[in-house]
């Protein structure tokens, strides 16, 4: 078989798009063809820049949180974060996201203390108004 993006003698076939690929188009770091390694970079790029815009908003609702307690959008905010972050985290392992991962870790504390904050507060709340 031919390398299907050089003409080469192909040597492996890449796991993502299954074109037969040789050893010169292949990426060692992320096993996949240059063409496929190039999406999953861009792909990885577009996390990072989720997980920062995700960094922003956590820093709003931890500068808003006394002020803005009563409005519900602020729990709905810190709880789908929590789970938007765990998600990416599980995808970030097994894809080799190892940039998103650190990313995620560098917030995740972060946005658990919030949550555990905003729903003691809660519970406090609540004991008071029985």
């Amino acid at each position: 078989m031919k390398c299907e993006i050089c003409g080469n003698d192909a040597t492996t076939i890449c796991p993502r798009c299954y074109r037969y690929i040789c050893e010169n188009c292949l990426d060692p770091t992320t096993d996949y063809c240059i063409d496929c390694s190039s999406f999953k970079r861009a792909q990885e790029e577009d996390y990072i820049r989720f997980v920062e815009s995700l960094r922003r908003k956590i820093e709003f609702v931890e500068r808003s949180m006394e002020r803005c307690f009563e409005c519900p959008l602020l729990k709905d905010e810190i709880m789908r974060s929590m789970r938007i972050l765990k998600e990416l985290e599980v995808t970030a392992k097994s894809v080799g996201f190892e940039n998103l991962y650190d990313k995620i870790l560098s917030i995740k504390d972060r946005v658990r203390n919030i949550g555990i904050n905003y729903l003691v507060k809660f519970k406090m709340k609540t004991l008071k108004n029985k």
